[in-house]
């Protein structure tokens, strides 16, 4: 396969994943984590997304009625894209996680990086990153 169809790919698993994790995903409406879940949900609700939701909270046991994960490597089956929305020091460990479960796309919506100086916490998931699949 070449670079370009590899990319093709990889971009179809970002925009149309078959499972989805939120990790961070919270009770709390006002929060990112919510609100990234509730959208999911809607979409799945709609028929626009087809795929499955696994939130991820070690502190709840579901979140709009879909069973909640201590962390993706608890989750059952194969993963696609991992949406994490935690704080910046626990995305490197997210990111481990996500490479155990042979993720093949993470988007991260989190701040506290080398914009305020934690470069290495950049370089850290960088270097998982580059595990991924």
């Amino acid at each position: 396969m070449s670079s370009m169809e590899s990319s093709i790919r990889q971009l179809g698993v970002f925009f149309n994943p078959k499972s989805v994790a939120v990790v961070g995903a919270t009770k709390k409406i006002n929060k990112a984590g919510h609100v990234i879940l509730k959208n999911f949900v809607q979409n799945k609700e709609r028929g626009v997304f087809k795929g499955e939701i696994y939130p991820v909270n070690p502190n709840e046991k579901s979140i709009l009625g879909f069973p909640c994960y201590p962390k993706l490597t608890a989750i059952p089956g194969e993963l696609e894209l991992v949406v994490i929305v935690v704080p910046a020091d626990t995305v490197p460990e997210v990111m481990e996680d996500a490479a155990a479960k042979k993720v093949k796309a993470v988007a991260i919506i989190s701040s506290g990086f080398s914009e305020i100086g934690k470069r290495e916490l950049e370089e850290k998931i960088v270097a998982v990153a580059k595990n991924l699949e």
